[in-house]
């Protein structure tokens, strides 16, 4: 039986007033085939040089399972999480307004104090990872111009240079880094991802861009044309070489691709249905590819399914029901990490829950981890630490258009 405490506060306010606040609080916990290539070096890395505001972190209204809690981070969307070579956590998120929009870290070393990396007007989802030095790196797409210029906006990192966040811009033609996301190898190489998309007139689809520390590389992986808004998984197998997930929208299928001998091979995982989007990619410790994604079969229902690359190739299982559903701005409605055991774990959520699942020697373990107070944003960023503990980054919404939110850390206690 589901056993849910009520997370303490009331409802936020959903005026456009609730994202610049005066004094900050302390956070609010909660117990209970070969393509084309264009090399770019990018512009010079500079300081963002911001004097932060100060963030309420507002309080949450959703309800957690017992043996879990939540924290309040602060006003965003979109969070993306990550852990630390030390151990420690890191989140990343956004606003997005014209005008308003924002970059904002978080890390629980220091005490989840919010950073303003940057104000702008930038998109999600983001991604965030850790460098082999501990250096945490944003990635996102940043329009350039309120306007939406189609001939601007590029895949722009923020790194942390030990005393502020530097800006680097992977500069490339086209309205590039839509669904952007990062993965660093051991030897320090940066691997991302994200899409060129057909809502700006463009053809080149997924790129891959990748920095050894001499400026960007942007490749083209051959998905050809696609929009934005499906996302693409990313994830380094145990040898750094790169693999992506991304939703062919033409066919209805999700597509893997993978780097060999300097060219990316692209081979279907599922092919039956409206299948693949908001994939997340993993690899286990022998290597093998996996991927979750959403099957939709109704309006607002769906399937969340976990498939994984064998010998005899894809084997697909399912692992939840969602029935409360909805476009279009459910961008990474689930989450794949692997644990010390070789275990696969998935979160994965729609408007009004997130579920945690564990796959056994018997099946998938499967629990409601939070009840909406709020609808969901329907993004779960999901990272497992060494001692094989949990630890999630969500959000509820508190303003649909623009949208507005409320970002929560969720781990057990």
């Amino acid at each position: 039986m589901l056993v849910l405490a009520a997370c303490a506060g009331t409802t936020p306010d959903t005026s456009e007033d609730s994202t610049t606040t005066s004094a900050a609080s302390a956070p609010t916990v909660v117990t209970t085939s070969e393509d084309s290539t264009t090399t770019t070096t990018g512009d010079e890395p500079s300081s963002t040089t911001t004097s932060p505001p100060e963030v309420d972190r507002p309080d949450l209204t959703f309800s957690v399972a017992e043996g879990w809690k939540a924290v309040s981070l602060g006003p965003g969307v979109k969070p993306v999480l990550a852990i630390d070579p030390s151990g420690d956590l890191g989140v990343s998120w956004i606003f997005e307004r014209v005008g308003e929009g924002f970059v904002a870290f978080a890390g629980s070393a220091d005490d989840w104090n919010v950073q303003i990396v940057r104000e702008g007007y930038f998109y999600g989802p983001i991604g965030l990872a850790y460098g082999p030095d501990g250096t945490p790196n944003i990635v996102i797409h940043d329009h350039q111009a309120d306007d939406l210029d189609p001939q601007l906006g590029d895949l722009v990192r923020f790194f942390w240079d030990g005393s502020d966040w530097v800006e680097d811009t992977a500069r490339d033609l086209g309205h590039d880094g839509w669904d952007s996301t990062v993965a660093i190898g051991d030897d320090g190489v940066i691997h991302a991802a994200g899409v060129d998309p057909t809502q700006f007139a463009r053809t080149e689809g997924v790129e891959y861009y990748r920095n050894d520390g001499a400026g960007w590389n942007v490749t083209q992986i051959g998905s050809g044309p696609i929009p934005y808004q499906y996302n693409v998984g990313l994830a380094l197998d145990p040898t750094d070489s790169p693999g992506l997930t991304y939703y062919n929208d033409t066919d209805q299928d999700l597509v893997f691709a993978r780097l060999e001998d300097g060219s990316w091979i692209l081979e279907r995982v599922a092919q039956q249905g409206d299948v693949g989007k908001y994939s997340s990619l993993a690899y286990d410790a022998q290597g093998r590819p996996a991927a979750t994604f959403f099957s939709q079969t109704g309006d607002t229902e769906g399937e969340i399914v976990f498939a994984m690359r064998g010998d005899d190739g894809w084997t697909l299982e399912t692992i939840g029901q969602l029935a409360s559903f909805s476009e279009p701005i459910a961008r990474r409605n689930s989450s794949l990490a692997f644990d010390s055991q070789g275990r696969a774990h998935v979160a994965f959520s729609d408007t009004v829950g997130v579920w945690y699942a564990v796959r056994g020697e018997s099946g998938w373990e499967t629990q409601q981890i939070v009840e909406a107070g709020l609808p969901l944003g329907q993004l779960v960023s999901l990272a497992i630490d060494e001692n094989d503990r949990p630890h999630i980054a969500i959000y509820e919404v508190t303003e649909a258009q623009p949208l507005d939110g409320s970002v929560a850390y969720l781990t057990t206690e």
